[in-house]
This record gives structure tokens, sequence and C-alpha cells, in this order.
């Protein structure tokens, strides 16, 4: 039989009791009466796919969903960097049918046979009508139809793609979905937070406040950014305050559920920390002294004093260009940005290490403490005590 066959009705290879147990484990179907599992069960067609055949093409027009009987399958979508896996399935599991639920609609992952597959498919005619005769499970295939989507999302943008599919599955059905006109608050400076947020689709502006009931303008941000993530792990207040700029979908992730991918993931848990050390606004320790000078080599090395302590730490030109700059007001994106403009590029990591070194040093520090906590208070900074936080859930 050639890739992607119908058998018919006349050549199934299937009894109808195998067919009607296939469908009974599909938890959409499982309530269904069963005159309409039997009527379902004769509908099935039989196809069959090779080793790495594929069954169902991203963004091509979705005409039928898919039973798998025998074999696994892969699906995978379209990264800025090629194919990402979103699942593995097998016997038992169901797809393709995400597209059928809306008029027109486009597959929303490419479908490839790991195994030697054998499946069951049904016409989108034939599953519309279903839908209409049967309403209440239309309900279960849009939750499902939800999720996936989600989960796309999840491994094409979002700090949490190296999850494997189940991880990420599991990830996707926890998280909450809503909605908010534009001028919304989502996150406000000085308060405290148990969620974060990752924006689905829309922009949002980064405010923090400068002198009483001013604000100056930190950043924009698009979809797939990471919002208020660093208040969950360092239990500190909001540190920024965010506004939708036009009607956004923001997915909510609790603080137990931010740790558990983390914890699970050691990659999601350094790539959410890149995001801690990018969101962060350094700024320089008063009172510190810069003494400048020019090798025989003619590189320009700055020393930095403190004279309070008697300490030392030396500076190369990108350290200097940085140490200007840590005033409070720049994030460490905007530092990465700046530099480029005058430079030439500079990887992130270069800033981030940077910035570590002087704050580790003593000679720069974090975020401004909170309200109420006096400036001189010991205590640890908003990346020492992120670092902390993941080592405790990772290690």
């Amino acid at each position: 039989m050639a890739e992607g066959e119908s058998a018919g009705s006349e050549d199934r290879g299937l009894s109808r009791e195998r067919r009607l147990q296939l469908l009974t484990g599909v938890p959409a179907f499982a309530h269904l009466p069963t005159s309409a599992l039997e009527g379902l069960a004769a509908r099935l067609e039989e196809e069959r796919f090779p080793l790495d055949g594929i069954v169902a093409a991203e963004d091509d027009a979705e005409d039928r969903l898919y039973l798998i009987v025998e074999g696994r399958a892969k699906a995978s979508t379209t990264g800025p960097s090629g194919p990402v896996p979103l699942a593995s399935m097998g016997s038992g599991e169901l797809f393709g049918e995400i597209a059928l639920l809306e008029p027109g609609g486009r597959r929303q992952a490419t479908v490839t046979a790991v195994d030697p597959l054998l499946l069951l498919s049904l016409r989108a005619a034939d599953f519309r009508r279903l839908l209409e005769e049967h309403p209440e499970i239309h309900a279960a295939f849009a939750k499902v139809a939800d999720d996936l989507r989600v989960t796309k999302f999840l491994k094409q943008v979002s700090p949490f793609s190296t999850l494997d599919g189940e991880r990420l599955r599991r990830l996707a059905s926890r998280l909450k979905r809503f909605e908010v006109p534009a001028g919304t608050t989502i996150i406000r400076q000085d308060e405290s937070g148990e969620e974060c947020y990752l924006l689905q689709s829309g922009r949002v502006e980064v405010l923090a406040r400068g002198v009483p009931g001013d604000e100056y303008h930190l950043a924009m941000l698009g979809p797939g950014s990471l919002l208020g993530e660093a208040a969950l792990l360092t239990d500190e207040p909001r540190n920024a305050t965010v506004r939708a700029l036009e009607p956004c979908t923001l997915l909510a992730l609790r603080r137990a559920d931010l740790l558990e991918s983390i914890g699970e993931d050691r990659q999601t848990g350094e790539r959410v920390l890149e995001l801690v050390h990018l969101h962060d606004r350094p700024r320089r320790v008063s009172g510190m002294e810069a003494h400048h000078r020019t090798t025989i080599l003619g590189e320009n090395i700055t020393t930095l004093r403190d004279p309070r302590r008697d300490v030392y730490y030396r500076l190369s030109a990108i350290g200097w260009f940085l140490w200007q700059r840590l005033d409070g007001q720049h994030a460490v994106q905007d530092l990465t940005s700046e530099y480029a403009a005058a430079h030439g590029v500079l990887p992130p990591h270069t800033v981030v290490e940077t910035v570590a070194g002087l704050m580790e040093a003593g000679f720069a520090k974090g975020a401004n403490p909170g309200p109420g906590l006096p400036r001189d208070i010991d205590r640890s900074t908003l990346w020492q005590r992120a670092v902390a936080a993941i080592r405790r859930v990772i290690e």
C-alpha cells in the first residue's frame, strides 16, 4: 500500500472491537453513547506510513484527524534555528484535531513517523458533524487545542523551551490565560507577587519610579517575554511597573510551578537566571575612586578603589564603559545594546559577568531596596539571592 493510502471500509484490517477499544481510550470520546462510538468506528479509515514518512506538515490545510494504532510519531514546529520537537506520540494517541475546530484551520505542527505507522483517520466533515451532534465533547477538544497552542508557544519563544515534551505539556496545563486591555497595569512596583507572566501577544512598557510621583521608561517588551520572575526567585518586592501598551494575552505562572520547572531542567534554570540578570538595573556604589593609565602596549586600564575598605578592582575598556552607565536606570540588556551601538556587538554574557564581578567585589549593587528598607542594610543583592534560589532547587 502506498504512503498515506486509505484502506477503505471494504478492506479494513482492524476489527470493530479493536476500533471501539481505541476510541474509548481517547478521553474526549470516552463518554459518547455506544451508538455514536459505533458510527464513528465505522467511518474511520486505515492508513499506513513508513519510517520517516510525513503524516502532516505544519501550516497545511487540515483535512482529517488521526488516531495511532501501531508505531510512534513525533510532532515538531519550526523554530528560529530549525525544527523544534513538541511531543512524542504512541498507540492510542490522537492528533490533527486542533485546526478542525475552526473552518479553514491550519496544521499546528509537522508529524513524522518514528516507526512504521498504522493509523485510523477521520475526515474533517465527519469530525465536525460529530461535534454538532455531541456538543459536550467540543469543550474537551478545545481544552486539548489550547494546551497544544500554549506548548508550541513555550517551545518556540520562551525560556522554558529546553523542557522535554512531557514537562512542557504539564507546565502548559498549569498556566492561566487572561486578556487585558491597553493601559492595564499588570505589575506594580514595590508590591509583592506570587505569579510571573509570559506575554503571549501584545506589547508592554516597563517603568520605574524616580522622584516621587514620576515614572521613567525602562523598556518595551513583546511576545515571548517573561515578566515579574525576579520577585518570585528572590522574595523581593516588584522592582518595576509593567503596563500594557495594547491589548495583551498573558499566561500566569505561579511561584511553585516556576521553581519546579527550573528545578527539573538545568538549562531552563540558567536561562531564567540570565533573564533576572538582564532585567536588573545595577548601580555604582557611591564614593569609589577611578584611576586611569595606559600600558606600554597602548591598552587603557582603569582601576577602581574603595577608600573605605582600601580595596582595588581593575577594569578593562569594556568594564569602564559599563561602569559609567551603572546608574540604577540602565538594565543589563540596555548596557548590551548601548555598547553594540558604540563599539560593535558584545555577547550578553560578557556584560553579565562584568557586572556580576563588580557586585561580588562590592563596587556595584542590584536593584534599589524596596520601600521602608534602609539603603545601607546588609543584605544579599538581587543577583546573589537569585543565584542562591536557583541553586537550592537544581542541586
